[in-house]
């Protein structure tokens, strides 16, 4: 699922939290793609050593591991990578399911630099690259556990901050909203699954597909219950007829929307109407006792 998400602002924050931390952060999409970074991890030691084919393979599947672990936990989930360094994932979750990562590391807890930096080199070594990178191992930042930890509630802390500020969304929420919109202004017309991919300019494949995590059924059924809704909501508070209603919410067979309505709401829209009129009345015998 592709994020739609708000470049500038995240950028900032992305940039404060190196500030702050001198770490650095990458946020990923659900399908742990890159998409974005601060600072660009261009020379970065890990960067460089990721050009060797096999490192590279080993560095994804140890992001990887930690994406797994934090589906399986919806918590944030603090690791070392295959190569010693000590990383951090947290899950962005949206209603429930995750929608992307943030992952802060390439840092190391070892607070002897010459054991580390001999460390590091025998790592280099393997792939014979350890004359090349002796530069970028020395600008490996050290941080101690306590460092660590305050460093992964900031992160936490981020996510949650990311989620409230709705800087990060999944695409199909945006276009879920769209349609609503959509359905809000037409909601008394015709409104085809046709009608909607034309309004769109979507596929039929690709609605379906980008669509089904928020809905229960097809898109004909989600329009529908958009439909009863909206119906729902004249009832209780307008005067018109039922009959009007039923042509207000788009319902051309009206018999047909007095079966589906009882069926969604399991109580039919007269009784409905006479509820919400008793509940009426009761509100202004209150008032007037006061």
């Amino acid at each position: 699922m592709a994020l739609s998400y708000h470049e500038t602002e995240l950028r900032e924050l992305l940039q404060d939290f190196h500030t702050l931390t001198g770490i650095r952060i990458i946020l990923f999409d659900e399908n742990y793609n890159e998409i974005l970074e601060y600072p660009p991890k261009e020379k970065t030691f890990c960067f460089c050593l990721r050009k060797c084919e096999e490192f590279d393979k080993k560095c994804r599947r140890s992001d990887e591991d930690s994406f797994l672990k934090c589906r399986q936990t919806k918590n944030i989930h603090i690791f070392k990578c295959h190569a010693g360094l000590s990383e951090a994932t947290a899950p962005i979750i949206e209603n429930g399911h995750i929608i992307g990562y943030m992952m802060f590391g390439q840092v190391s807890d070892n607070k002897n630099k010459d054991e580390f930096f001999e460390q590091m080199t025998a790592l280099c070594r393997e792939y014979g690259l350890e004359k090349d990178l002796s530069q970028q191992i020395r600008k490996i930042k050290y941080r101690n556990e306590n460092q660590l930890r305050a460093a992964s509630k900031l992160l936490d802390a981020y996510v949650h901050y990311i989620r409230l500020k709705e800087l990060v969304q999944p695409a199909g929420q945006l276009l879920i909203d769209s349609i609503d919109r959509f359905l809000e202004e037409h909601i008394k017309e015709e409104i085809t699954v046709e009608r909607i991919c034309k309004e769109f300019r979507i596929s039929r494949t690709r609605l379906y597909e980008v669509i089904r995590p928020y809905t229960n059924g097809g898109i004909a059924s989600y329009i529908k219950n958009k439909r009863l809704e909206y119906a729902k909501y004249l009832i209780q508070n307008t005067k018109l007829s039922i009959a009007e209603i039923s042509d207000a919410a788009g319902f051309s067979d009206y018999n047909y929307f007095l079966r589906i309505f009882k069926q969604k709401y399991k109580i039919s829209s007269r009784k409905l109407r006479g509820s919400q009129a008793i509940t009426r009345q009761k509100k202004r015998e209150i008032i007037e006792d006061q």
